[in-house]
């Protein structure tokens, strides 16, 4: 019985869902509220945000409204998110270029990325030498451990020069 009153609980739309007929909803409010919500859960991109008010069927010029007034009132901010992201990617054990992919993939300005990955990975190659580390506690020694390695540290974002000048020009 208990498992059939979680089905139906499960089921049913969400409370924004039943709260009003769509025709009664102002699709402003419906915006802002959306969006707080995602940004709720974790920051995201403008752009991101944008993709997903148009995904919902909100119009440009309330998506344009939307974006302002979470800008103004600080919820939205492209420099936190690219410098939390590179935070976290960098905590994570992942490279720069990484970080550079990921931004980039959610649409955040150049000059934005640059400014995250600069301040974030000041000492890159410590960084990979303790996710190296990690990974191999023994130094790998021949050239197709040390070639593995090198693979390693690549897919985990670092950029080919932090590579070779942990592993040198062997691998």
């Amino acid at each position: 019985m208990a498992a059939s009153k979680a089905a139906r609980r499960r089921s049913k739309s969400s409370a924004s869902e039943r709260a009003a007929p769509p025709d009664l909803v102002d699709p402003a409010d419906a915006a802002w509220a959306r969006a707080v919500r995602w940004l709720a859960a974790h920051d995201r991109s403008e752009r991101e945000l944008r993709t997903r008010l148009a995904a919902i069927g909100a119009a440009a010029d309330t998506i344009d409204v939307t974006i302002r007034r979470l800008s103004a009132f600080g919820y939205l901010d492209d420099h936190r998110f690219a410098v939390s992201t590179a935070e976290q990617a960098a905590r994570r054990g992942h490279g720069s270029d990484y970080v550079r992919a990921h931004l980039a993939q959610h649409g955040v300005v150049e000059g934005l990325i640059d400014a995250a990955v600069a301040s974030t990975f000041v000492d890159e190659t410590a960084l990979a030498q303790r996710v190296l580390r990690q990974r191999y506690p023994i130094e790998p020694r021949r050239p197709a451990e040390r070639a593995k390695a090198a693979r390693f540290l690549q897919q985990r974002g670092f950029p080919e020069a932090v590579v070779l000048a942990i592993l040198g020009e062997g691998c």
